[in-house]
């Protein structure tokens, strides 16, 4: 599999260590502790301001975003032909996301540009997790965009042999993609699905995700989102609602397992090292979902490898600040054997 896209929001991320019931107050928002919470723009602008002042750190993100700076991170010899579909917000005029996916060498005749600002992610990191407020920004565009290009992005994905979906925070876009996918794998039946629904996705369930569910190849859950489904107990009943031959990659701090309809298999767990130190979760997830798509894509037939590779990247992202790095990358790829 060569031609990996990546469909999913991009963010802005502004990440600070503090603790969460200290920073809520000041910014006028209702969440909770340790899950992710949708706020207005203005909320988002207010706070961006307040958590810059207290020495936060501003990061180019989202999931989908994420995921493909890490492929192309691994795509040094330019093996992969990689695609983004998406909207990109601007900022003073400029659009941070697009010309960054350039630099990656990531296709972008399939992002559209709004003169909205990138959807804001607020990230409060404390020792036990980290708090999300998140704002539409150009994201509010997503579900009129969805169905204005309908047809245009079925076609595109349908060039692809394998895409990434990742989390919108409008209730109406599981839907929407899932009525995509069908259409993209109308015309490329061959088209492999990955799937990082996360907990916007998974806590509402619904409609949306059903048909969505449907439509997938490949399922990534972290811990507590593998838990909401019924952990490994629900297995057999969550392999059956997704497309025949199905895999679910179930990931915690201590290791992955992969589960199909022939078993599971898993990684040997990891107990964090002694010098090992948690400096910023952030991205890790995605930061996995990106070694095991690289992997994934290179050999198909072994999953689990996939997942060592993604466990290993997402286990050096954690020990930084920010978004992974090639030359942190570059490490982890001389330690792992047979790469």
């Amino acid at each position: 599999m060569r031609k990996i896209g990546f469909l999913g929001a991009m963010n802005r991320d502004v990440v600070v260590e503090q603790p969460t019931a200290d920073l809520l107050p000041l910014l006028g928002a209702e969440a909770t502790p340790l899950v992710e919470t949708p706020v207005s723009d203005a909320v988002a602008q207010r706070g961006s301001a307040l958590l810059e002042g207290r020495g936060a750190a501003t990061w180019l993100g989202g999931s989908a975003f994420n995921v493909a700076r890490v492929v192309a991170l691994l795509n040094r010899d330019r093996a992969f032909d990689l695609a983004f579909f998406g909207i990109a917000g601007s900022v003073a005029g400029t659009q941070p996301h697009l010309a960054t996916l350039v630099e990656w060498a990531v296709d972008t005749g399939s992002v559209a540009v709004s003169p909205l600002p990138p959807a804001t992610c607020l990230a409060m990191v404390e020792p036990s997790g980290r708090t999300l407020l998140t704002a539409l920004g150009a994201n509010a565009g997503i579900a009129a965009w969805l169905t204005a290009n309908r047809d245009q992005l079925a076609k595109a994905i349908a060039g692809r042999d394998l895409v990434h979906v990742t989390s919108f925070l409008d209730p109406e876009a599981p839907g929407l993609i899932a009525g995509i996918l069908a259409t993209a794998r109308s015309f490329n039946p061959s088209l492999m699905v990955s799937l990082d629904p996360g907990m916007a996705w998974i806590a509402p369930g619904g409609q949306g995700l059903s048909p969505l569910l449907r439509q997938t190849n490949i399922l990534h859950l972290n811990a507590e989102e593998f838990a909401l489904l019924g952990g490994s107990e629900s297995v057999p009943g969550l392999l059956d609602r997704l497309t025949p031959g199905a895999k679910i990659v179930a990931r915690t701090h201590a290791g992955a397992t992969v589960f199909s309809a022939s078993g599971a298999e898993s990684l040997p767990e990891r107990a964090p090292a002694q010098d090992f130190l948690a400096v910023d979760p952030n991205g890790a997830g995605d930061t996995f979902c990106g070694g095991f798509l690289s992997a994934y894509a290179e050999n198909p037939d072994e999953p689990l490898r996939a997942a060592g590779l993604g466990f290993a990247l997402a286990r050096k992202k954690v020990g930084i600040k920010g978004p992974l790095t090639a030359s942190e990358a570059d490490i982890v790829m001389s330690r792992l054997e047979n790469w």
